[in-house]
């Protein structure tokens, strides 16, 4: 019988509006974000909810202070308020699982603290942080394996490099000094490896921060913990948490212990666990599912895009989660009538609406082979209209959907880590420089600020 994994994503997983239909008064969403605003209002902080409820029709960049609130709460107020929707909707995974600071996610959302002691400790985190002369640094992505990554950190020779994050085969993540990770990434470089420098104001997960883990815990001695309600894997620990001794464990090795998720990924599918929804508003974890596991695992978003309440209703409904479609896909999970119906038709997949296309394993019938390599167009119609045919053919999309000012992922469910894989085909096709390590391609939300981005490399070439 398949067994389905809940995976909560760390900082960087918000998304600006993803929360606008489903904060009615009264919800479950509703009452998470209160919660979580009276910490960030206590502590001179952003309310998160203005933030993630906005209308996606009038978007805003985040002013620095917003920024703040919605790296280090946003991820977890939009995960929580999910994972309280689909309590309601009597969804019933069999274990929960985190990714960095979605682990402290995953634990609020398994009952071990309330909404708000889960705010507290993200602010006491971050608190502990800015105090420690040791915790500035940087993070930066390598696509190779944690033990080429960390062998490479050890012929850089500088001390303060360590592995943060082992994604599994073909991603691995290194934090430390900002000196330290740009001559790492100079390494990188000459090896021929990609890498891809994170918009983190801290390092995280590294031996370093062993200062800053004393003042985190000093701030959360007090909060109560419980022994979690349902079944969670730390990728910290390399265990199930099962006490509230275990919660006090998670906590105290939080900043300095790397997080092993590819290797909790194989444990889960070992132990039978064979569907893995990601609980956010983007598709991060999810991706990796297909990079680590066989393709027996199915993987998928509860929220693949901005939904609207009866579609988060009809994809959230029945008594467990739904049957994602596709295998290693970021696709929308079907209900499970849906999946019974697709299942005895076998029909050749049809487009999806153009207000949320999904991604399917034959072509589009409108899209169009990608135009080939040139330099960048002068006109910008002309420009749009190469943009379009090149993510109508990766994405198989119809090409009407892409309009100027479509948000990718909001409106389209189109991931970070896809979108980063595009811009670099576009910068191949265009024959342009990487844009700055500070660059966050996913920031650009829609084909016009991906033309006017791809306009600037050209004039700085």
């Amino acid at each position: 019988m398949a067994q389905t994994a809940l995976l909560f994503p760390g900082p960087g997983s918000f998304l600006p509006g993803a929360l606008s239909a489903l904060a009615a008064p009264g919800s479950a969403t509703l009452r998470t974000l209160e919660a979580v605003d009276a910490v960030a209002v206590e502590h001179g902080w952003r309310p998160v909810t203005p933030l993630l409820t906005a209308a996606p029709s009038t978007p805003s960049d985040p002013t620095p202070d917003e920024e703040r609130s919605l790296l280090w709460l946003g991820f977890f107020a939009t995960s929580l308020a999910l994972a309280h929707e689909s309590r309601e909707a009597k969804v019933e995974p069999e274990v929960l699982m985190g990714h960095s600071g979605g682990e402290i996610t995953a634990l609020a959302a398994a009952d071990a603290f309330s909404a708000g002691d889960g705010a507290h400790i993200l602010v006491a985190r971050v608190t502990a942080l800015a105090a420690d002369a040791t915790a500035g640094g940087a993070m930066t992505v390598l696509d190779a394996s944690a033990r080429r990554a960390a062998g490479l950190a050890t012929a850089v020779g500088d001390r303060s490099l360590a592995l943060a994050v082992d994604n599994g085969p073909r991603q691995s993540v290194i934090s430390g000094s900002t000196a330290g990770v740009a001559r790492l990434e100079a390494a990188a470089t000459a090896l021929g490896w990609r890498t891809r420098r994170l918009a983190m104001p801290y390092t995280l997960h590294n031996p370093r921060l062993a200062d800053a883990t004393e003042r985190f815990l000093d701030a959360i001695a007090d909060l109560p913990l419980h022994g979690p309600r349902l079944p969670v894997y730390s990728p910290l620990l390399k265990k199930f948490v099962v006490s509230a001794a275990d919660v006090r464990a998670v906590l105290a090795v939080h900043l300095i212990r790397p997080v092993e998720f590819g290797r909790a990924l194989q444990r889960l599918y070992a132990d039978g666990f064979d569907r893995f929804v990601e609980c956010g508003a983007r598709s991060v974890l999810a991706d990796l599912v297909g990079e680590v596991l066989p393709l027996a695992a199915q993987s998928g978003t509860l929220l693949p895009r901005r939904l609207t309440r009866e579609e988060f209703n009809d994809l959230a409904g029945g008594r467990r989660l739904p049957e994602a479609p596709g295998l290693h896909e970021t696709e929308l999970p079907r209900t499970e009538t849906e999946t019974e119906d697709a299942v005895r038709a076998q029909p050749a997949p049809t487009p999806a609406p153009a207000s949320a296309p999904a991604p399917t394993s034959a072509p589009a019938p409108h899209a169009a082979a990608p135009p080939a390599a040139g330099s960048l167009p002068a006109d910008d119609e002309e420009l749009h209209r190469q943009l379009r045919a090149v993510y109508a053919s990766v994405l198989q999309y119809p090409e009407e959907v892409f309009s100027s000012d479509a948000d990718l992922e909001g409106d389209l469910g189109v991931s970070s880590i896809k979108q980063t894989e595009i811009f670099a085909r576009l910068l191949d096709r265009f024959d342009l420089p990487t844009p700055s390590a500070d660059t966050r391609v996913s920031a650009y939300r829609n084909l016009g600020r991906i033309a006017g981005l791809l306009r600037s490399l050209a004039e700085d070439s």
